[in-house]
């Protein structure tokens, strides 16, 4: 019998969001991810709607460019605006597929109304390929 393929919906349901806002500092979002043991952070509006992403590699890149002063800037400056996303029936190939093409390693999954619902990892990913309950 075979198994459903998994949606991004899948991955995030019940999952508690980690987000911060634009006006937060970078030191701010680096505290959040370290305290959670998250690679990255999505920054969104009052609305939840998605504004951004900061990343492990935006900080390397901030501190490769600025040095400390990095740390005091805000996340609205920090962030990668130039987002890939899931959608919610997006199936767990086609994310795997998004990350390959556009080497990131963490999408943020969106509604119709591009509020965030989610982030999927490459780990979430692999986890459920490895658990041999998806892939075609």
């Amino acid at each position: 019998m075979e198994m459903p393929i998994l949606r991004a919906v899948d991955l995030v349901r019940g999952v508690e969001i980690i987000s911060a806002q634009p006006g937060e500092r970078v030191v701010d979002a680096i505290e959040k991810m370290s305290r959670h043991n998250i690679g990255s952070i999505p920054v969104v509006d009052r609305e939840s709607r998605l504004l951004g992403i900061f990343t492990e590699r935006d900080l390397v890149h901030l501190l490769a460019t600025r040095g400390s002063r990095a740390l005091d800037i805000e996340l609205s400056e920090a962030m990668t605006r130039d987002l890939v996303v899931a959608s919610r029936e997006d199936p767990v190939p086609l994310i795997a597929q998004k990350m390959i093409k556009h080497g990131v390693r963490h999408i943020p999954v969106v509604d119709s109304d591009n509020k965030l619902i989610g982030i999927i990892s490459i780990r979430d990913v692999l986890r459920i390929i490895l658990s041999g309950s998806e892939w075609p």
